[in-house]
């Protein structure tokens, strides 16, 4: 690569920045003071400009672009010169030679000041200045990165239940890929989603769309299945070409390009959940008569003195809570209580309207009355306890929530053998 380079040390502090513009300059070489050369620069999307050298003689204006594979009869090589500016910290210097001879087209008189960097033609380097120091390429096209992420909530599903299967487009764009051929992307936009849930079931969905998408779906049998997720994008790209000749042109092609991914979800059937009723009992703690109970425990068996009204208070003596399983498995106890009891039969001598009824639901904290006027029966010689068959209500609530209530027969015994008052 031919390149005059006259760096200047402290000169450049003192350089003229309005002299640095990119101006068409006079240029000095074999084909006289009539040819021109300049900076053209082709604006681009995005911020990205086209820029390169343009020589114009007294009949034609030609490109002047890097290489030697274009049909220009000049060609331009680019070369950065820092200077100590703080508004343009470094320039591009172009050197433009005539590509049959080799000469220099824009080299500086021997009288120029300094700093005379070998060219007539500079230009302050900025964003939208690109300088053209690369391979010439055939095509160019700007880098559109895109990442899809599917995924399912809830990842395991319920047969016969909603699961919402969604999408999220993210976007990375490179847009200048290199400094001689500059290629922006316009625009872009999903025209449209395609899902495929995997069990047979296709949806589109059409634009206007964004860059994300959620799709209910409900899975009619258990399995385990692979949604797709398929987003179709299209858009326009812009780009600055040469010809075969060196002549630039602005070109606009549309694209189109699709991006998918998947998630893999697992329906289930919905569980199998029962409750297990609990075992329970009865027990009774007697009362004396003012009310107040003989003993804070509860009993299945106790003794009742013959001819006296024994009051007794009913309790709920849990042996193993209800039990909730789901699929057959345990999976938590709950919680009981008594909410109610009735006395279904058994001798009471209680008179008039003093003992309890039978058939009748009590609430659970009201007391039972009961009276024997005789005492146990002898069979086959051994006392014969009294039976009191008692029906329980009680309410279960379960781990899930789940509140039932159960009526639950059970008894207790008594034995009667002393009376009440002696003689």
């Amino acid at each position: 690569m031919r390149r005059r380079l006259i760096v200047k040390t402290l000169g450049a502090m003192c350089l003229n920045l309005a002299l640095l513009g990119a101006a068409a300059t006079d240029g000095q070489g074999i084909t006289g003071p009539a040819t021109t050369v300049s900076i053209t620069a082709v604006s681009g999307y995005a911020g990205h400009a086209f820029v390169y050298a343009q020589v114009t003689n007294s009949t034609f204006t030609y490109p002047a672009p890097t290489g030697d594979v274009h049909q220009s009869p000049f060609y331009s090589e680019w070369v950065p010169e820092p200077i100590a500016s703080a508004s343009c910290p470094w320039i591009w210097a172009v050197y433009v030679f005539e590509r049959a001879t080799g000469v220099q087209i824009n080299a500086p008189t021997g009288d120029t000041q300094s700093p005379n960097f070998g060219t007539t033609t500079t230009m302050c380097a900025s964003p939208t200045s690109t300088p053209v120091d690369q391979p010439t390429v055939a095509e160019a096209a700007a880098r559109l990165d895109l990442d899809l992420r599917v995924f399912a909530s809830p990842a395991v599903a319920r047969v016969g239940s909603p699961v919402v299967v969604s999408g999220a487009l993210n976007s990375r764009l490179t847009q200048d890929l290199n400094l001689y051929l500059s290629m922006a992307i316009e625009d872009w936009s999903v025209t449209h989603w395609m899902l495929d849930f995997g069990d047979g079931q296709v949806r589109t969905v059409n634009g206007p769309v964004g860059t994300s998408v959620n799709a209910p779906h409900t899975y009619l049998s258990a399995g385990r299945y692979d949604a797709r997720l398929i987003a179709f994008i299209s858009g326009h790209a812009q780009a600055a070409v040469y010809d075969r000749y060196g002549t630039v042109h602005l070109v606009r092609r549309p694209f189109a390009v699709e991006v998918g991914n998947h998630a893999v979800i697992t329906a289930r059937l919905r569980p199998s959940q029962s409750y297990v009723p609990p075992r329970v009992a009865v027990g009774v703690a007697p009362s004396i008569e003012n009310g107040t109970p003989t003993s804070t425990a509860a009993f299945r068996h106790i003794d009742a003195l013959r001819g006296a009204l024994t009051t007794l208070s009913i309790h709920l003596v849990v042996f193993r809570e209800g039990l909730m399983t789901i699929d057959g498995t345990p999976a938590g106890f709950g919680q009981s209580r008594l909410t109610g009891w009735r006395l279904d039969g058994g001798v009471s001598d209680a008179s008039g309207n003093s003992g309890t009824i039978v058939g009748t639901i009590h609430g659970a904290v009201q007391p039972m009355r009961l009276q024997w006027n005789s005492p146990n029966q002898i069979v086959r010689a051994r006392a014969e306890d009294y039976v009191v068959p008692v029906t329980l209500v009680v309410e279960t609530r379960f781990p899930d929530g789940h509140l039932a209530s159960y009526s639950i027969a059970s008894s207790f015994s008594v034995t009667v053998n002393f009376a009440a008052q002696s003689g």
